[in-house]
């Protein structure tokens, strides 16, 4: 390791802002009947923490997908999921286009749950998506 970055303190980057519930009523897209497959799951037979990330993008829209690149994400894990459990996917785009219009937005915000059926919540999310940079060099020559 370099010498000089040796003393540094740690980079935190701390979001204060909270991460409101998700329910079916706030949710622009909403993914259900998901389950974890086995080789989404740890050593305690729980799914890993990375797989959430997966499962939280089970109810993207595929126009922002396409079109932009994850740019942040902050997630709160609330409580375990085994393998046993189904679950359901929800985003909340918080600014975007109408009807999916989503590629003329250079930077779009979402609120994400993972929550068992019954709705007890697993993960909560926010993510940042930017403009990919084929997209936004394409928008230039118009």
């Amino acid at each position: 390791m370099d010498r000089h970055l040796v003393d540094l303190p740690p980079v935190v980057d701390m979001n204060t802002r909270t991460i409101p519930k998700l329910d079916e009523s706030i949710a622009d897209y909403i993914h259900t009947d998901l389950t974890p497959r086995w080789s989404d799951l740890d050593a305690n037979q729980h799914v890993n923490s990375a797989k959430y990330i997966d499962l939280i993008l089970e109810s993207m829209p595929i126009s922002i997908l396409e079109c932009h690149e994850l740019s942040n994400m902050t997630i709160e894990y609330r409580r375990e999921c085994g393998r046993d459990n189904v679950l359901k996917s929800l985003t909340h785009v918080l600014n975007g286009g109408e009807g999916g219009g989503f590629v003329d937005f250079d930077c779009i915000e979402c609120e994400h749950s993972l929550q068992l059926m019954d709705g007890a919540n697993i993960v909560k999310a926010r993510t940042k998506w930017k403009l990919k940079f084929v997209h936004s060099f394409r928008n230039l020559g118009q």
